[in-house]
């Protein structure tokens, strides 16, 4: 039998369809832990899953440790990681620049994958839109605008700005402008608008605008239901099962595995 998939998170409305999707797939045994649950059991929709309190309990060797519980579970992950030689595939956002740097630390002993977004349809975006650097080259301008639930906690998005990166490149034309208010807000040259709307029960909306003097282009993905967002999870898992020590994304698990194509 494989080592373990644990689902760290598993309570939340991520976790449970990430497990689910995981014990579709299938993998065996899947886990589910997560501190606001212990001790209880869900009910997915192919059956109930026991939730552990903590990772201590689930972790073994080589274990796969699926995260989308919060930025600050970060640590805890990093050290299971250096102690058990968990595998990481992580779909939480948030993380501060300290956290980001102890996941590449170490991602030199074992395979993380990071992913704002593991939807197939995100990544393929990003993947397609460095070609249109040349448009800011001629003097299109950029903003992005991008739509969530009111529960989201952090802003802007971080599949806002994997878009964002993904566009512009390592070195960003201007600044980012988190909104405009004021009599004098004139768009100023070279900056780049990331407006965050939150409201109601918003899977996730996201639209980037590159506008010119008589042209403007809007690519817009719009998640129908919080399942777009699982679908490159299982296809990360097989990823981290086989590949050596790194730092991945998702645009690196897609070009590894047949499914993704």
């Amino acid at each position: 039998m494989s080592a373990a998939v644990i689902v760290n998170g598993v309570a939340g409305r991520m976790g449970r369809l990430v497990a689910t999707a995981l014990r579709r797939a299938p993998f065996e045994p899947v886990l589910g832990c997560d501190p606001a649950a212990s001790g209880t059991s869900l009910q997915l929709e192919d059956g109930v899953l026991h939730v552990l309190g903590d990772l201590d309990g689930a972790l073994e060797k080589d274990a796969v440790i699926v995260d989308f519980s919060h930025a600050d579970c970060t640590e805890r992950l990093v050290e299971a990681a250096r102690a058990q030689g968990a595998r990481l595939v992580i779909g939480t956002t948030g993380q501060s620049r300290r956290q980001l740097d102890a996941l590449r630390d170490v991602s030199t002993q074992v395979p993380v994958v990071l992913a704002r977004n593991f939807s197939l349809g995100i990544n393929r975006l990003a993947q397609v839109l460095p070609m249109l650097r040349v448009l800011m080259r001629e003097g299109f301008d950029v903003e992005c605008i991008e739509a969530h639930h009111r529960q989201k906690r952090d802003a802007p998005s971080g599949t806002a700005m994997l878009l964002l990166e993904a566009l512009l490149g390592d070195d960003p034309p201007g600044d980012y402008v988190h909104g405009r208010s004021g009599s004098e807000s004139q768009r100023q040259r070279g900056e780049v608008g990331v407006h965050s709307l939150r409201a109601g029960q918003i899977p996730g909306e996201h639209t980037l605008v590159l506008a010119g003097e008589h042209e403007v282009l809007e690519l817009r993905h719009r998640a129908l239901g919080r399942a777009a967002f699982t679908s490159g999870v299982v296809p990360a898992v097989r990823f981290v099962r086989r590949s050596p020590p790194g730092f991945y994304s998702m645009l690196d698990v897609m070009l590894d595995d047949p499914s993704c194509a």
